[in-house]
């Protein structure tokens, strides 16, 4: 009988085309249930990972945000686009939510991220 790994299957992932419009604030989130790949397809967004400050991230460059850790995407004065990789699939598709237009207020931030698995870290964020 082999060992059973501790660790489950990780799932199916899934990806996400998002807008990061011009402007739009630093949300500090945390994604505890999955692993998440911010990658730059266009702009220059400030993504910030853990404590390190945010700082901007030209096209083609990717972050990767393991799962428990804080990262956040903030907006500058052009538009920028990232494709959003989680595995497995839920976080992706919340962060457009999270990062577009109409500006949500505090207690709708929260639970459109809880709604997709992330957390909203509440504190200063180094860089922003």
């Amino acid at each position: 009988m082999e060992p059973r790994d501790p660790v489950p299957p990780p799932g199916r992932p899934a990806a996400e085309a998002v807008t990061v419009p011009p402007g739009t604030p630093a949300r500090r989130l945390v994604a505890r249930g999955a692993d998440v790949v911010l990658v730059v397809v266009a702009g220059c967004p400030l993504v910030a990972l853990g404590a390190a400050p945010a700082r901007p991230r030209p096209p083609g460059s990717s972050v990767v945000c393991p799962r428990g850790v804080p990262w956040s995407v903030a907006g500058t004065d052009a538009e920028a686009r990232l494709v959003v990789v989680a595995v497995p699939a839920g976080p992706q598709a919340t962060l457009a939510t999270l990062l577009g237009p109409p500006p949500l207020d505090g207690a709708a931030l929260v639970a459109a991220a809880a709604d997709g698995g992330l957390e909203v870290v509440l504190g200063p964020i180094a860089g922003t």
